[in-house]
C-alpha cells in the first residue's frame, strides 16, 4: 500500500517505522528540519520536507497515487487542511486524522465525513486515554485492557499477586481454570517463558489472557487479589486528557481535578459547570494544598500532567502519602521506565503515543487484520485476525492450528465464529469469517503473520 504520514513526531514516525516493516511504500512529510534529515537516514522511507497542506509538496510526496493518507501533526487545522486537500485535488480514497480541541470533536458527525470534511477517521488522543483508564479502573488489578471483536473479547496483561487462585499452580493448567478464557502468554523477570510446562505460576508473572468480555472479571480474579472500586479520584491535570478523564469518570465518582496554572483554571471553570468535579489551582506536588483539601482520601490518583517528570513525582509523593493506586500518563519512554523502575505495586502507567497508535493502526486495515493494540511499549502486540476464504484459496480454511506455521512466539488465543466466542480443542478447525486474537511477543513478526491468512491472490471474495 502506497501511504503518506504528515507528521515527524513520536507518533508519525513510529507509525511509519511499523508500516515501513509492514511491507508498506511510507513517504512522511513535515516542515523542513534536522530530525527530518535524521529520519530519512534512519528508517526505510521517502521524507518530503515542506508545509504539509501545500499541493505542490503532497504532490512530490506522491499524493497522485497513494492509496491513504494520515495527518498526525499536533495542528488539528493543519490535519483537517491536509486532509482536505489530498480529497479535494488528489481523490486519495482514505483519510485519517488525528484531532485534539473538544470544540471539533463534539461536532464530528456533522463536521467529517463524504458529505463535509472529507476525512474518514478521526483518532482523538484524549478520548483514546480516556478509555483506557476507565477500563482499568473497571477491571482494578489490570495493567492493561484492550477490547476485540465488537467488545466481545478482552486481552488483559496482569500481574500475579498473592491472594490469587492460581498462584503456585501448573501454568498449564491456566487454560482449563475458565472455559471462556485462554492463557496467551507469561513473562517472568522481564523475559519471555517460552517452556512454561512444568513451571508453576509465581507472584510478579506478568501474565497476558483473552476471556469473553463477561468471564474476564472471573480469570483476572484467579491472578490476583480483585480491589475495592474506587469512590474518591483525584486528578493532576493541565491537558485536555484530564479535562476528558474529569468529566467522564464524574458521571460516577467524586472527581478533584487539579490544573496548575491559574490562566487555564478560569478558562476551562465553564467546561465543568453541569458536573461534579470540584476544580482547584495548586502546584501538583504542594503537600500543604494535600492535606487541606484531605486528597489522602483519595482511592486513585492520575497523574495527567503536560509534564512526565511532574506526572512521576506526583504519583510517587502520593504513593507514600497513603499508599493510593496510580496511574500515570507517560510520553516519554526514558520516564516511563524510571516509573517503572521507581514506582511501587499499584502503579500502573499509560501511553498516549500507544494508544494513539494501536488505532491508527486498527483504522489502516491491513487486509485481514481487524484491529491492533500494542503492548510492553510497541515491542509487542495482539492482533484480532479474519479468516477468509476456501479450504483451495486459503492457508489456514479446513486446517487445525498444530498444521498452521505460526511465526516464533505468536500465541493464538480465541476465535469467534457466528457470535459465538470459542476456544480450540484438538478438533477444531478452522472456518471462513472466523475472527481470532493473535498475541505476538516480537511485533516485528506481525508481516509474516498477516501474509500467512491473506487468501491467495486467486481466491475471489463475495459480493
Amino acid at each position: 500500500m502506497n501511504i503518506i504520514i504528515v507528521g515527524s513526531n513520536a507518533i508519525g514516525v513510529e507509525l511509519a517505522e511499523y508500516l515501513v516493516n509492514g511491507g508498506h511504500a511510507v513517504t512522511l512529510v513535515d516542515k523542513p528540519s534536522t530530525e527530518m534529515t535524521q529520519i530519512g537516514n534512519r528508517l526505510d522511507l521517502r521524507v518530503v520536507q515542506g508545509m504539509p497542506s501545500y499541493p505542490s509538496i503532497l504532490k512530490k510526496a506522491g499524493a497522485e497515487n497513494a492509496e491513504l493518507i494520515v495527518a498526525t501533526t499536533q495542528d488539528d487545522e493543519l490535519n483537517i487542511a491536509v486532509c482536505s486537500v489530498a480529497s479535494s485535488l488528489f481523490r486519495i480514497p482514505r483519510k485519517i486524522a488525528r484531532i485534539r480541541a473538544t470544540e471539533y470533536l463534539q461536532e464530528k458527525d456533522e463536521l467529517f465525513g463524504n458529505d463535509s470534511i472529507p476525512i474518514d477517521h478521526i483518532i482523538s488522543p484524549e478520548h483514546l486515554v480516556t478509555d483506557t483508564v476507565l477500563d482499568l479502573i473497571n477491571f482494578l488489578g489490570a495493567m492493561a485492557v484492550s477490547h476485540f471483536c465488537n467488545n466481545r473479547v478482552l486481552v488483559i496483561q496482569a500481574k500475579a499477586k498473592v491472594g490469587g487462585e492460581l498462584i503456585g499452580k501448573p501454568i498449564k493448567l491456566l487454560d482449563s481454570y475458565d472455559k471462556k478464557a485462554k492463557f496467551l502468554a507469561l513473562y517472568r523477570n522481564n523475559m519471555l517463558l517460552e517452556k512454561y510446562q512444568d513451571e508453576v505460576l509465581q507472584v510478579n508473572d506478568e501474565v497476558f489472557f483473552c476471556a469473553e468480555s463477561s468471564r474476564a472479571l472471573h480469570f483476572l480474579s484467579a491472578l490476583t487479589q480483585l480491589q475495592k472500586r474506587d469512590k474518591n479520584i483525584f486528578i493532576a491535570g493541565g491537558t485536555h486528557i484530564a479535562d476528558v478523564l474529569a468529566v467522564r469518570l464524574s458521571q460516577k465518582y467524586r472527581v478533584k481535578l487539579l490544573e496548575p496554572s491559574e490562566q487555564r483554571a478560569e478558562r476551562i471553570a465553564s467546561r465543568f459547570k453541569d458536573t461534579s468535579v470540584e476544580l482547584f489551582c495548586a502546584d501538583p506536588t504542594n503537600l500543604d494544598f494535600y492535606y487541606e483539601e484531605h486528597i489522602e482520601k483519595s482511592s486513585l490518583v492520575i497523574a495527567a500532567t503536560p509534564f512526565d517528570e511532574s506526572n512521576v513525582m506526583t504519583s510517587l509523593i502520593l504513593r507514600k502519602l497513603n499508599n493510593m493506586r496510580t496511574i500515570s500518563i507517560l510520553r516519554n519512554k526514558t520516564f516511563i521506565d524510571l516509573q517503572k523502575g521507581v514506582g511501587q505495586e499499584g502503579d500502573i502507567v499509560v501511553s498516549p503515543k500507544d494508544a494513539t497508535i494501536s488505532a491508527l493502526l486498527s483504522n489502516i486495515r491491513q487486509e485481514g487484520v481487524e484491529k491492533v493494540r500494542l503492548f510492553r511499549q510497541g515491542s509487542s502486540e495482539v492482533l484480532e485476525l479474519r479468516v477468509r476464504g476456501s479450504k483451495i484459496g486459503s492457508k489456514i480454511v479446513g486446517k487445525k492450528l498444530d498444521d498452521i506455521h505460526l511465526p516464533k512466539n505468536a500465541f493464538v488465543g480465541l476465535v469467534v465464529r457466528d457470535g459465538a466466542v470459542l476456544k480450540i480443542d484438538n478438533d477444531f478447525r478452522f472456518a471462513d469469517e472466523d475472527r481470532l486474537i493473535v498475541y505476538l511477543h516480537d511485533q516485528t513478526q506481525s508481516r509474516a503473520l498477516v501474509k500467512l491468512f491473506k487468501p491467495r491472490s486467486f481466491w475471489i471474495g463475495s459480493w
